[in-house]
């Protein structure tokens, strides 16, 4: 099998700004193309170096998601973050993130 029937988690369009930080080094993705699931993230960026940590940052209302992760894969068109354990707040503040995505309708990317 291949595509979105081998991942775990359904991915929704993600129509915000995620911040990036990578070491020292802070990335700002505006493209409104990036996806999101309870696991991970894609973002449109392919330069970012497989096997690093980052740290993840996404605007939830008054509030963000913050997540600590891996970049787990890298191509021309963008990079797979998985989230490593997030915590009480993060987990909601992500709940809440897929639950508004779910009912903007936002297609699946």
């Amino acid at each position: 099998m291949e595509g979105w029937s081998m991942r775990t988690f359904p991915r929704m369009s993600l129509d915000r700004p995620i911040e990036l930080q990578i070491g020292e080094s802070k990335i700002q993705v505006d493209n409104p193309a990036n996806n999101l699931s309870a696991g991970g993230v894609f973002v449109r960026r392919g330069d970012l170096p497989v096997g690093s940590p980052v740290h993840v940052k996404i605007a939830v209302d008054h509030h963000f998601f913050e997540a600590e992760g891996r970049i787990a894969a890298s191509q021309e068109s963008g990079s797979g973050i998985g989230f490593a354990a997030l915590s009480g707040a993060n987990r909601k503040a992500l709940d809440e993130l897929i639950q508004d995505l779910t009912l903007k309708g936002l297609p699946a990317a």
